[in-house]
């Protein structure tokens, strides 16, 4: 049996390289968030209706009277992916990946004004740290477009800290319905943008967004869900480091995209303050 930190180190290994394959699709992020979140509810759907005859029914009793946090958790999921794809057509993946990585620290924001939990005076500096790494990464780049990816990354970051937060509501739904239904709600709200605005820049590469659905969508979730039923939370959440890690290197290895000194400096801060905060916690 596979151990669960073996499960999320891989899912997260995975995730890494997702800027990679957005790329090679020539999908524009609407496009890619698209085609993930609408073919990747069709095959949990697939998947598990063939484990389960009736699971789309216990799908539907269970989300019972939790339409609302459903609608908004989709809502949050179809905009930060439209947005983080966004970003990697503007910017550098390393830029991208760092910025968004500010979402943790996002999210306490968030659940102190939200929920009314407390911000202690270290979370203030460590969240003044975060920014300051943005800062420092959007620095230099002046009105262009790398600037404008950079942008987007920090909204991707912002719907990707909501989740959490909204999830929260929803702790008591099994992991793999809420998943599914996720993914279903966001693929609804995308549809109409799709159908006006189209979802190529060129000749899609169909390939390469089989890969995105099958492996980066349906198997890095299902190894990520059922590897948190193995680990302690804030393990999972250490863990998570190798995803913007294994993205810069991916994106040297493929692309030979190096961060510059400013770029390296900003992302120490943003992940420094995220892991303290993770470490706080622990």
């Amino acid at each position: 049996m596979i151990p669960g930190k073996v499960k999320i180190t891989v899912s997260m290994l995975i995730w890494g390289s997702v800027g990679i394959f957005s790329r090679f699709t020539h999908l524009t992020g609407l496009g890619v968030a698209f085609f993930r979140v609408s073919l990747g509810a069709l095959l949990f759907l697939g998947v598990y209706s063939f484990r389960e005859p009736m699971w789309l029914k216990r799908v539907h009793d269970e989300l019972g009277g939790n339409w609302r946090w459903i609608l908004l958790l989709g809502a949050a999921l179809a905009l930060n992916w439209v947005f983080l794809f966004t970003a990697f057509l503007y910017t550098t993946i390393a830029e991208a990946v760092l910025v968004y990585y500010t979402a943790p620290i996002i999210a306490v924001i968030i659940s102190a004004r939200f929920l009314g939990e407390k911000i202690t005076g270290t979370r203030v500096f460590l969240i003044a740290l975060a920014f300051m790494g943005v800062i420092t990464i959007m620095s230099g780049e002046g009105v262009s477009t790398a600037n404008k990816g950079l942008i987007l990354a920090l909204l991707a970051a912002f719907f990707y800290a909501l989740i959490p937060n909204l999830g929260r509501f929803l702790s008591g739904m099994d992991s793999e319905v809420l998943t599914f239904s996720q993914l279903a709600v966001a693929a609804a709200i995308l549809t109409p943008f799709v159908s006006v605005v189209g979802v190529s820049s060129g000749e899609i590469s169909w390939p390469a967004v089989g890969v995105l659905v099958v492996v980066h969508t349906v198997l890095a979730l299902l190894l990520y869900m059922k590897g948190l039923r193995e680990v302690e939370v804030n393990e999972a959440a250490l863990l998570s480091y190798l995803d913007p890690l294994s993205a810069v290197v991916y994106a040297f290895l493929v692309f030979g995209e190096i961060p510059s000194l400013r770029t390296a400096v900003g992302g120490l801060l943003i992940l420094s303050a995220s892991l303290a905060d993770i470490l706080k916690k622990g």
